[in-house]
Formats: structure tokens, sequence, C-alpha cells
């Protein structure tokens, strides 16, 4: 995401939690409520083999097991504390994930200076979003994404019988945006579906709820919102059928990732692998088990849904939207992210391209995901707590 996210809304908010959000908890598996997460009760998790081939023992709960000595402190924070978006960094805390890679997490809270506080050592690693490709050149040594979780956030919404298929259709339409902050979003999108600036119309119309009464008046075209958890959300509100309008281009776009600093890949790369296979286990239960996601979700974080149900259709719907990165195991290609880097110098976001290979890495992933991936898979779609 870039540093210009928006809420949806007044009831919404307590779907998004956003802070003044950018664009862009302490606890092991018996969790301690703290200023970030209410008090949870554990359900079970498997107990994987990390790069063996015998089978999981689905039978067995880390959180009841001696913890493999003293745990490493790691501190993090993703771009916007929204649980609903990224629940996979949440979940993998009370299912034990964390305390089984020997590591005692703590979620910050920094607003929108992810990677400033990973550069100062505040973060020991961090989910960042697209707000960094604008920063990366103008740094000596670039920290790097080491593994995607989900794909570009912001679409544009309009009426399920509209005419608008794709975003080219809305040339020489008007696109509701929520003043100044989605006019960044609203031009990245057209220029993603070849379209160029000008040959649209912004207008200012607040947030998602007063820009839908906008929408149903015919006052705009579409609207720019924050990705399928914001429409999810929306729907919820309303009778009125809505459809994101299809940019095949701009779906094709990373957004969060996990990254670390050059030292830490170069002198400290078993923490972040560790970390990262935490992560891949809660990305695992997330897509496998969504009904368990969303219920432990709603636990952990009652503010970030209005009931349990559409705490699971929240996060229902951010699998659709990510269900790329999931099947990628976090993957990176050099040519999705120099397209991006390239579309950031055309809307002049940044003063010239560069070479997007320094902003990521994949060097980790295969030890990262060196688990029985299947008998996790097969555990949380057992998993009925």
């Amino acid at each position: 995401m870039r540093d210009h996210m928006t809420a949806t809304g007044s009831r919404l908010w307590i779907l998004l939690l956003v802070l003044a959000v950018s664009v862009v908890a302490c606890g092991g598996s018996d969790p301690e409520p703290t200023d970030t997460a209410a008090e949870t009760t554990s359900p079970p998790a498997t107990d994987t083999p990390d790069g063996t081939d015998e089978p999981a023992d689905t039978t067995t709960t880390p959180a009841e097991e001696e913890p493999p000595g003293e745990l490493t402190t790691v501190s993090f924070a993703p771009t916007a504390p929204l649980p609903a978006y990224w629940p996979y960094y949440y979940i993998a805390d009370p299912l034990g994930f964390y305390e089984d890679e020997g590591i005692d997490i703590e979620f910050e809270n920094v607003q929108t200076a992810v990677q400033q506080s990973l550069l100062s050592g505040r973060l020991t690693f961090s989910g960042t979003g697209l707000d960094y490709i604008p920063q990366a050149p103008t740094l000596d040594d670039p920290p790097k994404w080491f593994m995607n979780v989900d794909r570009y956030l912001w679409v544009m919404v309009t009426l399920g019988d509209s005419e608008f298929q794709t975003a080219a259709d809305l040339e020489g339409g008007t696109i509701g945006i929520n003043a100044p902050h989605d006019s960044l979003d609203a031009d990245f999108l057209m220029g993603a579906a070849g379209v160029p600036q000008g040959s649209y119309e912004l207008i200012p119309v607040g947030e998602d709820l007063p820009a839908l009464v906008q929408l149903e008046e015919g006052a705009i075209d579409a609207f720019v919102t924050a990705g399928a958890v914001s429409v999810a959300a929306i729907r919820d509100f309303t009778d009125t059928e809505l459809r994101i309008i299809e940019n095949e281009v701009a779906e094709s776009y990373y957004n969060v990732g996990s990254m670390l600093t050059i030292d830490q890949l170069e002198n400290d790369r078993d923490l972040a692998v560790r970390f990262g296979r935490a992560v891949a286990r809660g990305m695992v239960w997330t897509w496998e088990n969504p009904e368990a996601t969303g219920r432990l979700i709603f636990e952990m974080f009652p503010e970030s849904a209005e009931s349990e149900e559409q705490a699971i259709r929240l996060i229902e719907a951010g699998n659709e939207a990510n269900q790329a990165s999931y099947e990628a195991r976090g993957a990176m290609e050099l040519d999705v992210y120099q397209d991006m880097v390239d579309r950031h110098a055309d809307q002049e976001l940044i003063d010239e391209s560069y070479d997007a290979s320094i902003l990521f890495t994949n060097e980790l992933l295969d030890e990262i995901w060196d688990f029985d991936v299947e008998a996790e898979a097969d555990a949380a779609r057992s998993y009925d707590g």
C-alpha cells in the first residue's frame, strides 16, 4: 500500500483499524493481552517437521510442549495495523508457530514508518508496502522484501450492471476518490491499464459509504477503495450489487511483503528464515481454513469486524484477491517489480526508473517453506475449533 490509505466510513472503521494509515502484542502460543490484541484462547496447532520426510503429528499442540530453550524477541509491524488484511502474521502467535521457531513476537504500531523503524533497529522485521518503491533508490543499502504476502491492494468499484468492465473503459469517465489520498492510487490504477492522466475526471466524494451514495445516484462511474476486503465490508451495508472493475496488470502487482536489512540477510538469515516459516504456516492456515482464521482474528481483535461471521467473510475476500501470492509461496518476479518501478516513473511518482532487483530476494524461500506443507494444510482443514 501507499502512504495514503483511507478508512471506509465511520461504521467500517472498526473493520479496517485505519489510523491515518499509509498506502501504501506480545506473546507466544498463549498470548497475554496487550494494547494491540485482546486475550485469546489458543486453538491446537500442528508440529510439522522442518525438512524431514516424517509425517507431521497432527495430534500435538505446540502450545503444550516445552519451549525450545530461550526465545529470541522479534519486533514486527506491518505497513498498517489491519489484522483482517494480513491475518497470517497475527494468527501465527496463538497457534504457537513463532514459539516453535524460538521466537517471542512483539507486534509494534509504528504508524507509517515501517522502513524507518526497520533501519533504526526498532523493528526486527517489517511488513512493508509499496511506499518503499520511491524510497529504495535513496538508500545506500536498501532493505529487501524476502517473502511477498499479498497483491496490489487498491481497486475501483462500480455498480453490478455498469457498462464499465475494465479500467480502460473508464477513459472519459468520472472516478470518486477520498481526496487527496486516492488520487495517486486512481492514477496508478488507470496508468496500469494504459489510460493517460487527464483523460478521466477525479471527483472528491469522501470515504467509502458517501462514495457509494454518489455511485448509486449516478454522480460518478466508479470509486477507489482499499481492496477486496474493503469491498466485502461495504457489501454488508448495502443491497446494491457492486463489482470490482477488472485491471489485469494492477492485479499482478505485489503489495506487502516481509522485509529485512542487508546486514540481516548476510549475518542473521537464520532468524529471518525462522520468522518467515512461522508466517508461512500462518499463510497455510489462512488459506486452508478461513473460518478458523476469521474466528481467531475476531477473538484477538474484536474491533476488526462487527461479528465473527463478518470477520470470516473478510478473510475469504482477502484469500480470493491474494491467491497468487499463496500459490507462489511468496516468491517474487523481477519483471513484475520492474514494471511497477517503471510505472512509478511514468506516473512521475519517482524522478526516473531504476533496477528493481535492489528491492527483493527469493534466496530464503526454500528454507522458509522447508516444512511439511501438506500436513500443515491437512491440520488446518481438519481443525473445527
